[in-house]
């Protein structure tokens, strides 16, 4: 399970760990699912462990990232290793990700739409 933090009443950091890919993206999936059902806004995803992201991982992701902005949040990316930020580029979703330097930057995102 992916370790989560609580900022505020809207906003959640998730943690990645080191691999997000087909043995543990269902498991992303249902934490940020469950963020989500209790009603956090915004949901901050630190990418600082990570060392290796794949397709299913990227789903993960992308697959909950509409409800966020639906419900006036969103899902922000933060610490993106470059070989991540290269495959995120690669596929096209830097523009469509919300990406910050760090947790500072992030939280500062998420307190500012609130």
């Amino acid at each position: 399970m992916f370790r989560t933090e609580k900022v505020n009443e809207h906003t959640i950091i998730v943690h990645t760990g080191k691999h997000l890919d087909n043995s543990n993206a269902h498991e992303m999936t249902a934490s940020l699912s469950e963020a989500q059902d209790a009603g956090f806004k915004h949901i901050i995803i630190d990418m600082s462990e990570l060392e290796f992201l794949s397709s299913a991982g990227v789903g993960s992701i992308l697959g909950v990232l509409g409800r966020s902005r639906d419900n006036g949040g969103d899902i922000v990316l933060c610490h993106v290793r470059d070989r991540i930020l290269h495959i995120l580029d690669v596929l096209d979703l830097c523009d469509f990700l919300t990406i910050k330097q760090d947790e500072q930057q992030a939280r500062a995102f998420c307190l500012a739409r609130d």
